[in-house]
């Protein structure tokens, strides 16, 4: 199933994507990205706090970005060197999915 950028950004904002794993077509410095939902327990003295945030990583080593509530389509997260900056909107035609998992229904 092929999903339009505003089925997967819909998706990711909402929790029914949990995670996505994809390159970024015809360059290899983005051959393994993912974006998931992340839920962290942060103790705080007796409390613990859960937060939720989507997290992005497009390379292993750098390049790590994280979203409290909902992802941000402005930010421009790819880098392509000598042609610029882009949002993954603007990317969206070069992104081959290698795998997403979806949240179970209840």
């Amino acid at each position: 199933m092929e999903l339009s950028y505003q089925q997967f950004i819909d998706g990711i904002n909402s929790g029914k994507i949990k995670r996505a794993v994809f390159s970024v077509e015809n360059y290899a410095h983005y051959n393994n990205c993912l974006i998931e939902q992340v839920t962290d327990n942060i103790s705080l003295g007796k409390d613990t706090v859960h937060i939720d945030y989507i997290s992005v990583k497009l390379t292993k080593d750098s390049e790590h970005f994280s979203f409290l509530n909902k992802f941000n389509e402005k930010l421009k997260l790819f880098d392509m060197k000598r042609k610029g900056k882009f949002t993954l909107k603007q990317m969206w035609d070069r992104i081959i999915f290698i795998s997403t998992d979806y949240a179970e229904n209840d």
